[in-house]
């Protein structure tokens, strides 16, 4: 069944032409989405046991079902991570190889900074601060911080990193919203960050529409890449598991 969206964040009105797949599996879930000018088909599913088999499969019914032939794509938007190590294999090796035989561009997108963008339109915001903490193991964190605006690319204002609770770098003062999934460790995360979050989401998908309207900004900004530059971002490989997951396989 399709979930048809008319975009916000600054994408209302854009190019009816224009059309965007959308791609994440660093998280449990299958993020999958087709973007045509300002409205988009989201065909997010999760959690999955195994992205391999389903992801191929998926994009070639959300294709069919839209009636756009993969040869009219403009561009692939993918989740370059962090995430799951065998999830963002997938993804990647998925994008390079339909953007390389279709000949267009890539554009990656920090997974975390989607879910950073996503408080905005949870909160109704059109600006924030927003930290992101997943649970990684014990009480270490993937982690990231940013400065979020409805019409711009998330900055980060700490370089994304996995560390112990204890070891999180101090954020400047103001006010914080957090996403993720590091539930009990919250209180800890604000002692070491030095800040009192407004609100903390529970969530450890990076959303359809917050990689879409990130990567549509970069794309409009900076074009794409060559699909031979897709590559994923590993914050440590050998902490075992997803982040923001704290079982489960790709």
């Amino acid at each position: 069944m399709k979930r048809l969206t008319k975009l916000g964040c600054g994408l209302a009105g854009y190019n009816t032409g224009v059309k965007h797949l959308v791609i994440d599996t660093s998280s449990s879930a299958t993020v999958l989405g087709l973007a045509i000018g300002d409205k988009l088909i989201d065909r997010t599913s999760g959690p999955v046991k195994t992205h391999s088999r389903e992801i191929l499969p998926s994009i070639e019914l959300l294709l069919q079902d839209s009636d756009i032939r993969p040869a009219e794509l403009d561009a692939i938007i993918y989740g370059r991570g962090p995430g799951s190590f065998t999830g963002l294999r997938i993804a990647v090796g998925v994008v390079q190889g339909l953007a390389y035989g279709l000949n267009i561009p890539v554009v990656p997108v920090s997974s975390m900074a989607a879910m950073a963008h996503s408080v905005l339109e949870i909160n109704n915001l059109p600006e924030a601060r927003v930290f992101v903490g997943l649970f990684a193991r014990l009480e270490e964190v993937y982690f990231g911080a940013y400065e979020v605006t409805a019409g711009g690319v998330p900055k980060e204002t700490t370089p994304e990193g996995v560390v112990d609770v204890s070891k999180l770098p101090n954020l400047e003062s103001g006010n914080w919203r957090a996403v993720g999934n590091a539930t009990e460790l919250w209180p800890k995360i604000e002692s070491a960050t030095g800040v009192h979050f407004e609100s903390v989401t529970e969530n450890t998908v990076p959303p359809v529409t917050s990689l879409l309207a990130i990567g549509r900004q970069i794309f409009e900004q900076e074009g794409g890449q060559d699909a031979r530059q897709a590559s994923p971002v590993y914050l440590r490989e050998e902490v075992a598991g997803k982040p923001g997951s704290r079982s489960g396989n790709n």
